[in-house]
């Protein structure tokens, strides 16, 4: 299977992409991207390497699928995408930058997805597999991310820009997933505290990084998210411990 991932030169995304490397479910992987990730290719298997292609764009609010023909010959036969672009409101010299990287990249990534996923179901043979599995948008978002924008109005006033902020992508992807015909399905994660040191079992407050990634890679393959997709209530929202519960393979 063919991944795309995002923000592989950050914390979590280049975890996700150590992960998807290894993983034997997953055959190919492309990172976008201003920077090409940094890997320890000494101590990779050539295996892991030989799946991984690197595409640079300096500018990741631009993503034209009628113009762009590399990057949609590029991502012809893409099944999913880890999106971990984004990060925390304090990490941004102003608002408008923090809503360009954070609302403004992953939304209109999500719209190319969405015809990326169109096309490929107009060029199949027959639309039988393709249309049963929608294209993955799986979407690393924060604990506590609010879709009302009134983060900060309560008693919990931690981080409340990054808080609302998260919250307006998530709200804005899944309007994108229902408008989309079928085409784009969209999985949210909400982890703590993301950290590289080892944490308490199910803490929902700090998760560790290593969870997360693997989390994320099984979600993008399909992993419980299709089953839950096709279920009676369709989860899409998937909360700190219920990262943690999962990656120990506990619960559902």
């Amino acid at each position: 299977m063919h991944i795309l991932i995002t923000g592989a030169t950050g914390f979590i995304g280049n975890q996700v992409l150590l992960h998807a490397l290894v993983n034997n479910r997953v055959t190919k992987v492309t990172v976008v991207g201003r920077h090409p990730p940094s890997l320890d290719e000494e101590h990779m298997a050539k295996t892991a390497l030989e799946k991984l292609t690197v595409i640079t764009r300096d500018d990741l609010s631009v993503w034209d699928f009628e113009g762009d023909t590399e990057l949609v010959s590029a991502l012809a036969d893409c099944k999913a995408c880890i999106w971990c672009v984004g990060g925390e409101a304090d990490n941004f010299a102003t608002p408008e930058e923090y809503e360009r990287v954070s609302y403004t990249f992953t939304l209109n990534a999500a719209l190319f997805l969405t015809k990326l996923a169109h096309s490929q179901i107009s060029q199949a043979h027959t639309e039988t597999d393709r249309a049963a599995q929608p294209f993955r948008f799986c979407y690393c978002s924060a604990k506590g991310a609010n879709r009302q924008g009134t983060a900060g109005s309560g008693f919990i006033s931690v981080n409340p820009e990054t808080r609302n902020m998260k919250g307006r992508v998530e709200a804005a992807l899944l309007s994108a997933a229902s408008q989309s015909n079928g085409n784009l399905a969209v999985y949210i994660f909400r982890p703590g505290t993301v950290v590289s040191v080892a944490t308490v079992a199910m803490c929902s407050f700090v998760t560790n990084m290593d969870r997360v990634a693997k989390v994320l890679v099984d979600a993008a393959v399909g992993i419980r998210v299709e089953w839950h997709r096709q279920g009676t209530v369709p989860k899409d929202t998937w909360e700190s411990e219920e990262i943690v519960s999962w990656s120990l393979g506990l619960g559902i």
